[in-house]
């Protein structure tokens, strides 16, 4: 079967129950900068789509946040552990 959704993030695959289909940056919570957004071609309409498809499929769906470059940096950077006070 051909992919319904041309995107790097798009996943899909057959289960017991069907079809399963979902974008992997928002189901694992990922934030996209603008840039990261229109090359794989993430944008309003794309996300309403893949929304519907995954809400039909699944039940729900997950979209990736799109942020500004500045903030994405500065979360991608900081790996340091989280510390319990």
């Amino acid at each position: 079967m051909e992919k319904m959704v041309s995107c790097p993030n798009w996943k899909e695959y057959q289960s017991l129950n069907g079809w399963v289909m979902f974008c992997g940056a928002g189901a694992y919570g990922r934030k996209l900068t603008a840039q990261e957004a229109r090359s794989c071609g993430c944008n309003e309409l794309q996300r309403s789509k893949c929304k519907k498809i995954m809400e039909n499929n699944v039940g729900y769906g997950l979209v990736p946040e799109i942020c500004e470059e500045s903030f994405a940096e500065e979360a991608r950077t900081n790996l340091e552990p989280v510390k319990i006070v």
